[in-house]
């Protein structure tokens, strides 16, 4: 039977072909937990006094979580609060639409320590993303107990 599958390779991330796996995705989700889940965006900036973004955070809130999928901090910015000031307005907003905490992922050349003092644990890792790095995955519940899931 593997002999008659063929897969196309798309070179996209936007098509409607991603639209319709994402749909699909949905749709397992949505029977599975008998609910559909709502996504709320969540982006925040910090601008110059030219209006230039110099900062900000892109996540949603679903399924009860923040996920942070972009965090960016300019450099010239760095060690002044700016970071630290976005993330906690970041968790606040999530809670206020009923998070029970955040997860993200970082590289070990970005800002793993930074998030274990903002009070984030790691729940995984990745050796070699790329070459001589790791991947980081952090979460924090804003209850304080830990967000690690038991092993599977």
């Amino acid at each position: 039977m593997t002999d008659t599958l063929r897969f196309e390779l798309i070179e996209d991330r936007a098509g409607p072909e991603v639209e319709a796996i994402r749909a699909g995705l949905e749709a397992h989700r949505t029977r599975a937990l008998g609910f559909a889940a709502r996504s709320q965006p969540l982006c925040l900036v910090h601008r110059d006094s030219q209006g230039h973004v110099q900062a900000g955070l892109v996540g949603e809130v679903v399924l009860s979580w923040l996920y942070v999928e972009k965090f960016w901090v300019d450099e010239s910015l760095r060690g002044q609060g700016i970071g630290s000031g976005i993330l906690a307005q970041a968790e606040e907003a999530a809670r206020a639409r009923g998070a029970v905490g955040v997860h993200l992922n970082t590289s070990s050349f970005q800002a793993p320590e930074f998030y274990k003092r903002q009070g984030y644990v790691s729940i995984g890792g990745l050796a070699g993303r790329p070459e001589g790095h790791a991947r980081y995955w952090f979460a924090k519940r804003f209850d304080g107990q830990d967000p690690r899931a038991r092993e599977i």
